[in-house]
């Protein structure tokens, strides 16, 4: 409400601003002083008149001639008004109001501005006419007549000025006459606008207490000349009061020294003001109300402060038994704040405001896939597993509430469960050997042993027909018919080699079953602990099997460049993937076929996509079921072992994911190959 009255005041006083300039401008061009004279003063009065005169400058520019007032300190005009000076329909000059800073004009400047355009024009052209005047004196009747018309139109400009200001205007003499006044002042008052009830302050007693006011009015513009903010009453028709702020100024009329006085109605804000008022006095009740209530209250809270002090005692009993059974807890407990400071801990070793990975795991950078940062982000319980250097450790973090829901910190159980690893190992690994541990063993010594010294054997044999051949071909020479083994010499000397080099190959192939049926048992100390791009596992994997697949396929390679990494072990899943390029190729049945590889991203599932297609042979609905079976292969005459993707599937297993595959017979095959994306590298 103050802020409303403010601004009211503030636009009364901009609006007896801009009247006192209009009126000093006027009388100062009917003064007799020169031009320039009158033109510096007009700039320094409207100047005065703006909103913001401390950074206003005004300039009136005539001809060549320029006069301003006010100082710019090197900066520029950002906002200006301006209106154009006209003499005999010809724009000679301009004035203009200009802020260094960017203040709005509002439409009651740009209205004074334009005005003041309006009465230099006039003005100068008077002067104008003036000197024409005494050159041409036969024309001064026109003159005159055309002076008049003006001055009417400017005396018509400030009457429309006065007639339609939204406050009450009023002229009145010193024994209270009023020789004007405005409709809005009329209404205010209950009285015709017409300004026919001819009304005067002292005998209508228009004012409240009029010995007092009256006389204080008149002592200030006595003493300053004009009285601004004055708040008062005034009466209306029915004796009803009318709070006004009114503003006071002595002007001439006709050589009579007159009073103007502007009446602002604020009935509006005297009414917010007792609602105010009334609406104190009431919370004076209620607040009374309520100091009786609490009165009332207080001998509850003394009983309650009572009962406290019992459940208080009973608390710190139970929360020395829960310390005591926190203490005995033989896994590591931690409370952590959001940034993983520690601020209990229920092992004396482990200090309190240190960081969890400094003081617990003794490294210098938090964890990677630290299960308190996800706790915070995911506002759930997580469990996770954390290799540190030849150690494992079972982590459960658990999220700590505050009222608004959001995670204030969190607890952290950690056990370190590196036997129980190890033994898991020993028994995946005792697991395989339950069900291979005689086989590989059996067909390692049974068939290695043997198929050493059968390789052995071939290659002695090898060299021995090496040199024996040459003898034969002599043999042969001289005996036209000679055979060996039931066999013509040409056909023997033609086949015999191949025949050797055949088992030579045959032996290398049992031993690579062996070697297969070796690795598949093996132990894997492979760790899933690393950030794995599968598009470099794909590129660098074609790099090595470049020359074994070129001479069947042309290869194709489409990655998705913005891929995600997986959590995993990069020489386990370059072993899946040389394994399918392998098989792709070699199920390619024609001169040259195709072969291409995609990468996709999944972000609906969080997952990564392979896709390994091939244009080959395909496969039946039969086969398709037996794939992933140990030792099922369809290239066993080619030297297949049935492992590569038994194995493959395990690697992908491992890694949490899955492998998939669509083909139909002569069409070709696909396999899809999808896995988790690691949490710390999601786009």
């Amino acid at each position: 409400m103050n802020q409303y009255i403010a601004q009211i005041e503030h636009d009364l006083r901009e609006r007896l601003k801009e009247l006192e300039c209009l009126y000093s401008i006027s009388s100062l061009l009917d003064e007799n002083e020169d031009i320039p004279a009158v033109l510096r003063k007009a700039a320094a009065i409207l100047r005065q008149a703006v909103q913001y005169p401390d950074i206003a400058v005004t300039k009136i520019r005539i001809e060549n001639d320029e006069y301003a007032d006010g100082e710019t300190e090197g900066r520029e005009i950002v906002r200006e008004a301006t209106a154009d000076i006209f003499i005999k329909f010809t724009a000679r000059g301009s004035v203009s109001v200009g802020y260094v800073e960017d203040r709005p004009f509002l439409k009651e400047e740009q209205q004074l501005v334009h005005e003041i355009g309006r009465m230099l024009s006039k003005a100068l052209e008077r002067r104008h006419l003036e000197e024409q005047l005494k050159l041409y004196v036969g024309d001064l009747e026109e003159l005159v007549k055309e002076k008049t018309s003006e001055v009417a139109l400017r005396r018509k400009h400030f009457e429309d000025l006065f007639m339609y200001a939204p406050d009450g205007v009023v002229i009145s003499r010193s024994n209270g006459d009023i020789v004007k006044a405005n409709p809005s002042f009329y209404r205010m008052l209950q009285y015709p606008e017409d300004g026919s009830v001819q009304l005067n302050f002292v005998r209508d007693k228009l004012y409240q207490d009029i010995p007092r006011v009256r006389p204080y009015i008149y002592s200030v513009l006595d003493e300053k000349g004009f009285l601004e903010g004055f708040e008062m009453t005034l009466i209306d028709r029915a004796g009803n009061p009318v709070p006004v702020i009114g503003s006071f100024i002595y002007i001439d009329i006709d050589g009579e020294r007159c009073v103007e006085s502007i009446y602002k109605d604020i009935r509006y804000r005297k009414a917010i003001e007792q609602q105010l008022i009334e609406q104190k006095e009431n919370l004076e009740q209620i607040v009374r109300q309520r100091t009786a209530d609490l009165e009332k209250r207080k001998d509850q809270l003394v009983k309650k402060n009572r009962e406290l002090v019992r459940l208080t005692h009973e608390c710190r009993e139970s929360r020395e038994r829960l310390q005591t059974l926190f203490n005995a807890i033989t896994d590591v407990v931690l409370m952590l704040d959001p940034d993983r400071t520690i601020r209990m801990a229920n092992k004396p070793d482990i200090p309190v405001g240190g960081k969890c990975y400094q003081e617990v795991f003794h490294r210098p950078t938090p964890c990677a896939q630290c299960p308190g940062m996800r706790v915070v982000d995911e506002k759930a319980p997580i469990a996770a597993e954390h290799r540190e250097g030849d150690r494992c450790y079972h982590l459960h973090a658990y999220p700590i509430f505050g009222v608004d829901r959001n995670v204030t910190g969190y607890i952290e159980f950690i056990r370190d469960v590196t036997a129980e690893k190890n033994l898991e190992q020993q028994l995946i690994q005792a697991d395989k050997l339950a069900s291979l541990g005689q086989l590989v063993s059996g067909i390692a010594h049974e068939i290695n042993n043997p198929n050493t010294f059968i390789r052995g054997n071939i290659s002695i044999i090898e060299e021995a027909f090496r040199d024996i051949l040459p003898i034969l071909d002599r043999v042969a020479a001289e005996k036209p018919d000679l055979k060996i083994a039931r066999l013509k010499y040409a056909v023997f000397r033609e086949n015999i080699p191949v025949l050797v080099q055949d088992m030579l190959q045959g032996s290398n192939r049992i031993k690579s079953i062996v070697d297969g049926l070796r690795e598949y048992a093996r132990k894997d100390e492979g760790i899933l602990n690393e950030n794995v791009d599968l598009n470099a596992v794909i590129e660098r994997s074609l790099r090595l099997v470049q020359n074994q697949i070129k001479r069947t396929a042309r290869v194709t390679f489409e990655p998705e460049r913005s891929l995600p990494a997986i959590r995993g072990n990069f020489q386990k899943l370059e072993q899946v993937v040389i394994n399918m390029l392998i098989n792709a190729s070699q199920a390619i049945d024609k001169e040259k076929g195709d072969i291409t590889i995609t990468t996709r991203y999944r972000p609906e599932a969080g997952e990564v996509a392979v896709l390994i297609s091939d244009n080959g042979k395909g496969m039946d609905e039969n086969t398709k079921r037996q794939i992933f079976d140990p030792f099922f292969t369809t290239k066993r005459t080619q030297g297949g072992t049935g492992l590569g993707l038994s194995i493959a599937q395990r690697i992908i297993r491992e890694h949490g994911g899955r492998i998939e595959v669509e083909s139909q017979p002569r069409l070709g095959t696909t396999f899809f190959i999808y896995l988790p994306v690691s949490d710390g590298t999601k786009p």
